[in-house]
């Protein structure tokens, strides 16, 4: 398998596959943005723009790189001919198989090719869009990693998380509460200290895959970007803030948040998010990053990950669903055939879907309860279901079948109130919005059919999947 350890590795991989389509002098201002949603929904091909009009020759913006499995198998070290739960069952069993691979500490790196610093520094000479009709302004960070240090326990972490330019040397980084780079911000905000940032504008596929899914507090984003490309990733130790830095990474800037109080944060947004509508413009929630250094390649390429309506998005499947399935096993539920969501953003999201094969009395609703908690399942979580494995969980048809048909509602729904909630739920009342944390209500559908007469339950009216193939190949229908 192709060892794809940056960018443009993995540009010509998806070249060789036939998935990727070159533009160029397309506007930034919407036309890359329109395009990209389009895009996403056909599942076309990956998008490179070039030469845009009034910005240095030479930079580029690519999109839709991840809208299908295809496309991200390689990235992920698996097969290309996978799909659905079957692609997802892939990721999990990989995932079961995790063994740091420690990154490489090196002195340099394509990354220093070139450099903006202090009053050099113009982040506005980089092509960013404009990715949806009514965003608050130009969003450099889609598809990003965000780098931070805890300054307690000293642990690196990589985030992603939607960066928005304020300022030619100013940008506000929309890091939510609870998310590890928020709560690193806390602590440095708590003590008086600005805390060193360094964000990755065009990282390989794995830095970003690792960087934007729930991974647990212990397991650093690098080594895990390690695993899923089959070899360390080489780092460079920033000048500026002494994080570590990917050294083939297309553009990195460096700098610091100051421990602004909330009253001193900009207008961040509006922004189109993942649930599919935009969020509102804040002031006094986001924190603001000064940018003191400018690295980036010859010709660099920034990777744009904008979020999109439903069904559309920048992965194909909920990769965070590997996560809550993993989970769920090791808080001890048994028998987990599957786990789904539908409207995601690479997370179960607001609907997460898990098939079962029943056990026991109180199989299902135990299966409800720890995926409604589980980090992985919790944040931006709103209804989960659970069904039995004879279920399609990847098609809402059967779902909605198993919900109207086998939920008995007196019993087979429970109400969550007060849980971790997303900061883009779009029903939540603005009086209930602080920008100290959101919390919101969960939904637990029982749509199993009841164990305590299981066996007496109405047959279903199909033939089997089985016998139906067998007949349509005899008969070529």
């Amino acid at each position: 398998m192709q060892n794809i350890a940056d960018m443009r590795d993995f540009i010509a991989c998806l070249e060789e596959m036939g998935e990727l389509k070159r533009l160029e002098k397309v506007a930034l201002d919407l036309e890359v943005g329109a395009l990209t949603e389009r895009a996403a929904e056909k599942e076309g091909p990956a998008l490179l723009f070039s030469d845009f009009k009034d910005y240095p020759q030479g930079f580029r913006v690519i999109s839709n790189v991840f809208r299908t499995c295809k496309r991200t198998a390689p990235a992920m070290g698996l097969p290309t001919d996978l799909n659905g739960v079957d692609f997802l069952y892939a990721w999990r069993k990989k995932l079961a198989s995790f063994m740091p691979v420690a990154v490489e500490q090196v002195e340099g790196g394509p990354i220093f090719e070139n450099q903006m610093a202090d009053h050099e520094v113009d982040l506005y000479k980089c092509p960013t869009p404009v990715w949806h009709e009514l965003d608050g302004g130009p969003y450099l960070g889609t598809g990003c990693g965000v780098i931070t240090k805890d300054p307690e326990t000293g642990r690196i972490n990589i985030g992603t998380y939607r960066v928005m330019i304020q300022e030619k040397n100013k940008v506000s980084v929309k890091m939510n509460m609870g998310k590890h780079g928020r709560l690193a911000f806390e602590r440095s905000r708590a003590a008086g200290k600005p805390l060193p940032v360094a964000i990755s504008l065009g990282q390989g596929p794995s830095v970003f895959l690792a960087a934007q899914m729930p991974l647990p507090p212990d397991v650093n984003e690098y080594e895990f970007a390690g695993f899923l490309q089959g070899s360390p990733v080489p780092v460079v130790r920033g000048a500026v803030t002494g994080l570590p830095l990917p050294a083939n990474a297309e553009i990195v800037i460096e700098g610091e948040m100051p421990p602004m109080r909330d009253e001193e944060m900009p207008r961040e947004g509006p922004f189109g998010e993942w649930p599919g509508y935009f969020t509102d413009a804040n002031v006094g929630e986001t924190p603001v990053m000064i940018v003191k250094r400018v690295y980036y390649r010859n010709d660099p390429i920034i990777l744009g990950a904008p979020p999109l309506k439903p069904p559309a998005s920048y992965l194909p499947i909920p990769l965070g669903a590997a996560t809550l399935w993993e989970q769920l096993e090791k808080a001890g539920v048994p028998e987990v055939k599957g786990v789904w969501g539908f409207v995601y953003g690479g997370q179960p999201g607001p609907f997460t879907v898990i098939s079962i094969r029943q056990r026991y009395a109180g199989h299902s609703k135990q299966a409800l309860l720890v995926a409604a908690g589980a980090r992985a399942g919790a944040y931006g979580g709103k209804f989960v279901v659970v069904v039995d494995d004879d279920i399609d969980i990847t098609n809402p048809h059967d779902v909605i079948w198993a919900i109207a048909t086998r939920c008995y509602v007196r019993d087979g729904i429970d109400l969550i109130k007060s849980v971790w909630a997303s900061v883009c739920e779009p029903a939540m009342p603005p009086e209930e919005r602080s920008p100290r944390g959101y919390t919101s209500d969960r939904v637990l559908i029982d749509a199993c059919r009841p164990y305590r007469w299981f066996d007496e339950f109405p047959k279903v009216n199909a033939f089997s999947k089985e016998f139906k193939d067998a007949v349509e190949r005899k008969w070529k229908l």
